[in-house]
């Protein structure tokens, strides 16, 4: 492990056009002797023709995946790839903000061995327009982050390879383990990204089919995958008790969202409500108080109204009704699949162009869809 270097991880996918901007803003950084860059090919065309152009500016390598695997599994090669005593990811669309952006985080971990994370702010630019968000100690995208590799490594903490928030998994799973006075994840207020939004990107394609859909699946099953991974090395912990329940009364907001904006996506979303509120809600559902759940449930009120998602929305249900549905309504695992053989072929057909599941729904156990040829050879 090389002390003081930080390695970039780039997972790259028809990024030919716009990665060149990405190693732009990483060759301007005031400590590109100390970086290491990987770009991770994701079953792509090679990126061998940038590697040439930028060697001479900091150490940089492409590792090469035989076949597309998503963001989660090609950010874990890059991270498998390096040695740098710290990384960081960056997607190939985005920029670095600055030329301090590196040494500021850097900077901020090297301060104390307890600091296992730090997490900046990062800006939103829009054609080129920057809109600044209050992204206050976000651990959802992997932006703005850097990372101990050590404590990583040594915690066996990874990224699965869901395609849908499986950078919210890898957060939640570092945050939860970082629950005491010697493992801290650091917020800064220093901006140090620019997240580059694109108005054909699958999360906005479809009419956002990917926010109501795939989102939320991927979601769910991320808390689960993050909380049990978690709860290994912290069995007791009150931090992975209070996330359950967070995350359990956020997958009410859900389901209400889901119910007046995408109807369509309720009896899926439902079944993945059920499915962590059976895997672990139910099991610590006697722990937490209603003061406690009063709160929590406050809390994610605020940053809802914050958000603007419940704008003009009025629960068709309420909170309490909504548990005393979940206590007494069955649940089997098998069930999602005869929601999916209900979905429109449409819906289908869209998940499969924005490729956020290989297949779309197809590649799910139990799940037959007959295609048009036309989407069948162009996935």
């Amino acid at each position: 492990m090389k002390k003081g270097k930080v390695d970039i991880i780039i997972p790259a996918y028809h990024a030919h056009e716009t990665i060149e901007k990405t190693l732009c803003s990483i060759a301007i950084q005031t400590i590109a002797e100390d970086l290491q860059v990987i770009i991770v090919n994701d079953g792509d065309k090679s990126y061998k023709d940038a590697v040439d152009k930028f060697k001479k500016y900091f150490s940089i390598k492409e590792v090469v995946l035989k076949e597309n695997s998503g963001p989660g599994k090609a950010r874990q090669s890059g991270i498998e790839a390096g040695d740098g005593e710290f990384f960081t990811c960056i997607d190939a669309d985005d920029t670095f903000a600055g030329t301090l952006a590196l040494q500021t985080l850097r900077g901020c971990i090297q301060q104390n061995d307890v600091i296992k994370c730090v997490s900046s702010r990062f800006d939103q630019l829009t054609d080129n327009i920057r809109v600044q968000i209050p992204h206050t100690n976000d651990m959802v995208w992997m932006f703005g982050k850097i990372y101990r590799r050590e404590w990583i490594e040594q915690n066996h903490i990874y990224m699965n390879d869901t395609r849908a928030n499986e950078d919210t998994g890898f957060n939640t799973w570092v945050r939860l383990l970082c629950d005491n006075p010697n493992e801290q994840v650091v917020f800064v207020n220093d901006l140090t990204y620019y997240w580059h939004m694109k108005e054909n990107s699958i999360t906005r394609i479809n009419d956002g089919q990917y926010g109501f859909d795939q989102c939320m699946c991927g979601w769910t099953d991320n808390m689960i995958w993050a909380i049990q991974n978690a709860k290994k090395s912290r069995p007791f912990s009150g931090a992975v008790i209070q996330q359950i329940a967070t995350v359990m009364i956020n997958l009410y907001f859900y389901h209400i969202e889901t119910h007046a904006r995408k109807p369509v996506f309720e009896k899926q979303n439902w079944e993945y409500t059920k499915k962590f509120y059976n895997t672990l809600y139910k099991k610590i559902e006697d722990d937490i108080t209603d003061d406690v759940l009063s709160q929590l449930y406050s809390m994610a009120m605020m940053q809802k109204s914050q958000s603007g998602d419940l704008v003009g929305i009025i629960p068709y249900i309420g909170i309490k009704e909504f548990f005393d549905k979940l206590r007494t309504e069955a649940y089997n695992p098998d069930d999602i699949y005869s929601v999916w053989e209900e979905m429109p072929k449409e819906l289908i057909e869209n998940n499969i162009k924005c490729g956020v599941c290989k297949e779309g729904y197809t590649n799910r156990p139990g799940h037959i869809v007959e295609l048009p040829q036309e989407v069948v050879q162009n996935k």
